[in-house]
């Protein structure tokens, strides 16, 4: 399999011109970082789960990003969608307020992981006083 995996990635290249060979190539070196190093049966069997279960999914209310408590400019994260644990389905909207757009980014991104259906995710700049 890695064997054709190689041959496929070599013939795609010698057809490239220089510009999308660098370009090909540092998106299959992003890839393979991305991959999971499973040294043993034991890591696999002992790694971390993601938990999807009510309890587990991140909430700003209550904690310095809680849009209630917030304070002067910065961004509003808005998320919403269907989360799926096992044979249970819930129904998800919440917001976190943030003083910079890449905090509310990384927000997003970690909500990204939690629905499975997303209906609204973005980020919005917002002013409280």
């Amino acid at each position: 399999m890695h064997h054709q995996i190689r041959t496929l990635l070599f013939s795609a290249l010698d057809r490239l011109s220089g510009g999308k060979t660098a370009a090909l190539l540092a998106v299959t070196l992003g890839l393979s970082a991305c991959q999971p190093q499973i040294q043993t049966p034991s890591d696999l069997l002992f790694a971390p789960t993601f938990s999807k279960s009510w309890s587990a999914i991140p909430r700003p209310a209550g904690t310095q990003y809680d849009c209630r408590t917030f304070k002067g400019s910065g961004w509003e994260g808005i998320t919403g969608g269907v989360i799926y644990d096992s044979d249970r389905r819930y129904n998800m909207s919440q917001a976190g307020c943030f003083k910079t757009k890449p905090e509310c980014e990384a927000y997003l991104m970690l909500m990204r992981g939690y629905i499975d259906q997303p209906r609204f995710i973005k980020c919005r700049p917002i002013t409280k006083t």
